[in-house]
């Protein structure tokens, strides 16, 4: 009878516990409340940046973004265009959360049309923000949305977000011709048709003419003649003539025309901005608390979203991905250290606003220390955590954050072992050749 009333007692407390972990709980980790949410606050830490470097990864900069204008054609095989096709094999979910069929995936990849692959072969450019899907469809692809960190806002068929004015080259259509499969500067992927315009040499050369302006606010609209076009994203590139910030519109033969949009000048500034104590404080404060959109998935960033546009006014153009972000530039790995000794290695070897802190899936921006614990700028979706039963959850952050290795660790189901600290392998110092 003991027995019994054992287990009961057992049996209910892990349904309260359940009850209780299952509520919403308006609640911001510690470190949000611990460290001012404001770049002012660390600016003290800037260091110097060498101008002749800055100029120099500039020029880097121009060549690697007007780069798709400069390629006569796919360098990629059929093959690693056409990595996507594998999801077909896998349990993906839809946006009902339910399984999607294998004939769905089969239209899609029909659709793809990749017999057609390298063969438009014509030079376009963006004439609105938009993204780059991995299938010719607005429609999303997730792994079962029970797991933690699948799901909302995990979309696979969300490559990455590409902004207004961004130079491509088209490779060919889809079957149904609303989309065209293209190479950017730093991503493959389908756009829309309809927010993409062909251009010529005299437009290519109108917007290579070395003037170049870019955005070092967020999300500010902008207008041709009292008419909207766009809200402009933080890292947006314009090259300017006499002194008129210059987008292309579109034809409806998808043919583009030079457009000359007024932009005041509190909004762009000429490229590179000068690496001083107000304009890195004003970058960080204009990302800070930003909403995490996976692939910049409806318009918002991710963690290497953010680390690129936080580094492009400054005239540094990393690649699109975390791991990415890791190869052009000096790495340090740090993965055989215990937590503590990478936060030694951080604070003695980081350059604080001019490094990044790299672990699988995740990137963030040094910025400094306080009372001898590094601190980092980082577009986070959520401390992962583990419950009473060894089952992996997260505690939702979901936005633009200054934290330390340790977020969230005062949570009663912080996961030690998964801990920002513990999943660091290395960091990148951006100045410094590999």
């Amino acid at each position: 009878m003991k027995k019994h009333y054992y287990l009961l007692s057992i049996l209910s407390i892990s349904i309260l516990f359940l009850g209780c972990s299952s509520k919403q709980v308006d609640y911001e980790v510690k470190d949000l409340k611990t460290y001012k949410q404001d770049g002012k606050d660390y600016i003290s830490n800037l260091p110097y940046f060498d101008k002749a470097i800055q100029e120099e990864l500039n020029k880097q900069f121009d060549e690697r973004y007007f780069k798709p204008w400069h390629k006569d054609k796919f360098e990629a095989s059929l093959e690693d265009v056409t990595w996507q096709f594998k999801y077909k094999n896998d349990k993906m979910y839809g946006d009902n959360n339910r399984l999607i069929k294998k004939q769905w995936f089969n239209e899609q990849i029909d659709n793809s049309n990749f017999e057609r692959y390298n063969t438009f072969l014509r030079k376009a450019i963006t004439v609105k923000n938009t993204n780059l899907r991995v299938f010719p469809t607005n429609s999303k692809i997730f792994y079962n949305p029970e797991i933690p960190g699948e799901g909302y806002p995990f979309d696979y068929n969300q490559n990455s977000g590409i902004k207004i004015n961004s130079p491509i080259l088209i490779s060919h259509f889809s079957k149904d011709r609303a989309w065209v499969y293209v190479l950017s500067s730093f991503a493959k992927g389908w756009i829309k048709v309809d927010d993409i315009a062909f251009v010529d040499d005299k437009i290519i050369n109108f917007f290579e003419n070395q003037n170049y302006y870019i955005a070092i606010k967020d999300n500010f609209p902008i207008y041709k003649k009292g008419v909207f076009l766009e809200y402009i994203k933080l890292g947006t590139l314009f090259p300017v003539k006499n002194n008129k910030a210059i987008t292309v519109g579109r034809y409806a033969n998808n043919h583009g025309y030079i457009r000359v949009v007024e932009i005041p000048n509190i909004y762009i500034a000429k490229k590179p901005i000068d690496f001083n104590s107000k304009n890195v404080s004003n970058i960080i404060n204009e990302l800070l608390s930003e909403p995490y959109g996976w692939g910049e998935a409806l318009n918002h960033r991710d963690c290497s979203a953010l680390t690129k546009d936080y580094f492009a006014p400054f005239g540094i153009n990393l690649k699109r991905n975390s791991y990415g972000q890791t190869l052009d530039y000096r790495y340090y790995d740090l993965s055989k250290f215990t937590n503590e000794k990478k936060k030694e290695f951080i604070l003695e070897n980081g350059i604080p606003f001019l490094t990044l802190a790299y672990m699988k899936g995740h990137i963030m921006i040094y910025i400094g220390q306080k009372n001898n614990e590094p601190l980092f700028f980082h577009n986070v979706w959520g401390v992962k955590t583990k419950d009473f039963f060894g089952n992996d959850g997260r505690k939702i952050v979901g936005k633009a954050v200054i934290t330390t290795l340790n977020m969230g660790k005062e949570l009663n189901n912080f996961d030690e072992k998964k801990s920002l600290a513990s999943r660091v392998l290395g960091i990148v110092n951006v100045t410094q050749e590999k």
